[in-house]
């Protein structure tokens, strides 16, 4: 049961990044077995896992097998996904000013903030959910490429304002409906996010709106 933090040369886990939650799973070795908890990304290409010792005495620089809990990378891919088309839907509904201002990706749910001056009605709600839903329907593919920053932008891709990119970047696109530029885990066809359904819109500091 002791709590420890270990650090991989390699890892399949997704650290926490971009409001996305980390992966949790397993970490074994000889005659140990760690359960991973939460995956902290800290600084560059540094992933430290957290967790619990179930079994064994961990050893240091032993070789270990690292194994994500599918399930819920499964559900946290649905829901990242869905901020995109969250994210889209808003621009198409209320004005290309909606920008991103925060986020949380968990397995059970996603929380949405994003520029705004006032509420938003029932009716831009019922659209906004209703169109999500009808690129979700026709299970359009997710595609993902590797770009220079300045060919990403040419083509379409949405650079959010202040942020800092690379050279080279990762392009999200979700069949002809959302391009943005993302380094999530993201699903393969949009059909595999299910329902999506709007439970809460709410003002969260002046001229933020949260959507849930």
């Amino acid at each position: 049961g002791e709590e420890i933090a270990i650090v991989v040369n390699q890892t399949p886990f997704y650290g926490e990044s971009g409001g996305q939650q980390g992966d949790a799973g397993t970490i074994s070795g000889e005659a140990f077995r760690i359960a991973v908890r939460d995956v902290q990304k800290k600084g560059d290409g540094v992933f430290v896992h957290l967790g619990t010792v179930e079994e064994g005495t961990v050893k240091v620089g032993t070789p270990v097998l690292l194994a994500v809990d599918h399930t819920r990378r499964t559900r946290l891919r649905a829901n990242h996904s869905a901020t995109h088309l969250l994210h889209e839907a808003l621009r198409h509904v209320l004005g290309t000013h909606v920008a991103p201002k925060g986020s949380l990706v968990a397995q059970d749910r996603l929380r949405f903030d994003f520029s705004h001056p006032k509420p938003i009605s029932d009716a831009e709600l019922a659209e906004v959910e209703t169109m999500a839903n009808e690129i979700i329907l026709q299970n359009a593919p997710v595609t993902t490429r590797l770009m220079a920053v300045d060919d990403a932008i040419a083509e379409g891709a949405m650079a959010l304002f202040g942020e800092k990119y690379g050279e080279r970047v990762r392009v999200l696109r979700m069949g002809d409906f959302s391009t943005e530029l993302c380094g999530g885990t993201h699903v393969t066809r949009t059909g595999d996010i299910g329902l999506f359904r709007i439970v809460a819109e709410s003002g969260v500091a002046a001229g933020i709106r949260r959507i849930e």
